[in-house]
């Protein structure tokens, strides 16, 4: 029987997968999409999205088998991909009905295939059933490992809050003159409909309360952010000296939202990233999001201890 890799909770596990098909060092490429098509009812934009994602996909539609049947609806896309021997799978890897972080992975991957001659097939099956066709009972992460389900979680979390970014940008008149806690109580409504009501505003952790905490499923864990106005390099350190007295032992993820209404967002983009590599061993080459930073933080109270930490710059600069 045949095995596969689930790369779900791999950090940019699209880009990865459109670097791997980029390299040249594999032969026998399939690549596989799944769509799990969307109600376009209360999704900001849903339709428009869509023919957006489809005009920048135009030239890499050629890879499809299906070509034109591709991107007929708005969808979740699942994507299994096999390398020479070997499959890896990701669920919920990115979507075709806005231009964040997840619909741009799924594009690279597109445009990988279209250059290396890759055939695509693309599937409204159920992907689940699919895997069981093809592989047998699908794998998933053992329950006992605590640290996988709760970076699983986390990973969700930061797709939810990439499309909160990007409906935000699109819209950020509507931001104009709010505090932080009043952008934090619309960006907490989105949040609760995918976590089942698990997320709280001005929680109680450790030393302090964060401004956005969501619990893990099993409720024994949790991910904190803070959300900030930027005002210079200053206001990174503060969140980041918040984020420290907030977070407690088990703490494994957390999060800052910067909320940006200054000229000249990518000079900033380009100061935070240095200042990430000097002082946090941020490697830009993991780096796939101009607006986005992955890095780790260390316990205050034990060295040996580190926090996977997601910045996010939202731009709501309006003229």
């Amino acid at each position: 029987m045949m095995t596969y890799q689930d790369i779900s909770i791999v950090t940019n596990n699209a880009y990865r997968l459109a670097d791997l098909i980029n390299g040249g060092h594999y032969n026998n490429i399939l690549y596989y999409e799944f769509h799990e098509v969307v109600n376009p009812t209360g999704i900001f934009n849903c339709i428009e999205g869509l023919e957006a994602f489809s005009e920048l996909s135009n030239d890499f539609y050629k890879i499809f088998l299906s070509y034109g049947y591709v991107d007929e609806d708005p969808a979740i896309i699942h994507v299994a991909v096999k390398l020479a021997d070997e499959w890896f799978i990701a669920h919920d890897c990115g979507s075709n009905y806005y231009l964040g972080y997840g619909p741009t992975g799924i594009l690279k991957l597109r445009e990988a295939c279209a250059k290396k001659n890759v055939a695509g097939f693309a599937s409204k099956d159920n992907f689940e059933e699919w895997l069981k066709q093809k592989f047998g009972s699908p794998i998933k992460a053992s329950k006992s490992d605590k640290k996988s389900i709760d970076q699983l979680q986390f990973e969700r979390l930061i797709k939810s809050i990439q499309f909160l970014t990007n409906d935000m940008q699109r819209r950020p008149e509507q931001y104009q003159g709010l505090k932080e806690e009043n952008i934090r109580d619309r960006m907490l409504t989105p949040i609760n409909v995918t976590f089942k009501g698990r997320g709280n505003a001005e929680a109680k952790n450790c030393k302090g309360k964060t401004d956005i905490l969501v619990k893990t499923k099993d409720g024994l864990n949790e991910h904190i952010f803070e959300l900030k106005v930027w005002d210079g390099i200053e206001t990174l350190t503060e969140a980041i000296e918040q984020l420290q007295g907030y977070l407690s032992w088990h703490n494994n993820y957390c999060g800052i939202i910067m909320f940006c209404y200054k000229l000249d967002f990518t000079n900033i983009l380009k100061k935070v990233e240095q200042h990430l590599a000097d002082n946090f061993n941020f490697d830009k080459r993991e780096k796939y999001i101009p607006n986005e930073f992955r890095f780790r933080l260390q316990h205050p109270k034990d060295k040996f201890k580190h926090i996977d930490t997601h910045l996010t710059f939202i731009n709501l600069k309006t003229t």
